[in-house]
C-alpha cells in the first residue's frame, strides 16, 4: 500500500557549496536532520561539532553532531532562506527530516489530505528573508 508523504525540495547552503535535497516534513522530529555525508559536500567540518544522542522509529539511538547553516525553499514563486542549526547524523535515513527545531518552529503548516498537499506559511518567529 503506497501513502503520499508530505515530502518537499530544501536547499542547505554551507561554505563551501549547497546541495538540493529532498526531504520529509516531520511533525514528530524534535530536529531538522540530514545524512552526516552531506556536511562534508557543503563544506561543514562536523569534527568539534556539538554532538547528542538521540532515537527515531524503533528507538535506535545514534549521535547527531549540529550545526548552523542556511536552508531556502522556493515553491518557484515565493523564495524562503533562514539560518539554522540542524542535526547532521551517521545513521541511516530514508531521507532527510524536517523537524521541529531549525524549519517547522519558523511556519505554520496546513494539511490538506484530501489533496495530498501542505502547505507552509511563515510565522513570526521565522528570522530569514
Amino acid at each position: 500500500m503506497e501513502r503520499p508523504r508530505p515530502v518537499i525540495e530544501v536547499t542547505l547552503i554551507g561554505p563551501g557549496d549547497t546541495s538540493l535535497e529532498y526531504a520529509l516534513l516531520d511533525t514528530g522530529a524534535d530536529d531538522t536532520v540530514f545524512p552526516e555525508k552531506l556536511a562534508a559536500t557543503i563544506g561543514i567540518d562536523l569534527t568539534n561539532a556539538p554532538a547528542r544522542g538521540g532515537a527515531g522509529f524503533g528507538m535506535h539511538s545514534a549521535t547527531v553532531r549540529y550545526a548552523e547553516v542556511s536552508l531556502r525553499i522556493s515553491d518557484g514563486q515565493e523564495l524562503r532562506e533562514w539560518k539554522a542549526w540542524v542535526a547532521f547524523t551517521s545513521a541511516k535515513l530514508r531521507q532527510p527530516l524536517l523537524g521541529y527545531a531549525g524549519f517547522l518552529q519558523f511556519f505554520t503548516a496546513t494539511f490538506f489530505g484530501d489533496r495530498e498537499e501542505v502547505e507552509l506559511a511563515v510565522n513570526t518567529a521565522y528570522p530569514g528573508t
